[in-house]
């Protein structure tokens, strides 16, 4: 696999796990904890990577079409 392409597949990897966290534990230890700052914090993050998990697809998908993810 070609390094740039390695890299769009760990970065959208990373940032999956990262989301999974956030909504399997973070979110709900910032409720459970009544913490308004830190459940407002993790709501914006998890906005922030679903866009960025959205434009890591886009660019796989582009490698894809055009038949460069080798």
């Amino acid at each position: 696999m070609k390094n740039y392409n390695y890299n769009l597949v760990k970065m959208l990897h990373s940032k999956l796990d990262d989301l999974w966290r956030i909504e399997k534990f973070y979110l709900r230890d910032a409720k459970k904890s009544k913490s308004k700052s830190c459940e407002k914090l993790f709501k914006e993050l998890q906005k922030d990577l679903k866009k960025e998990i959205g434009l890591l697809k886009t660019e796989i998908a582009r490698h894809l079409s055009h038949k460069k993810f080798d």
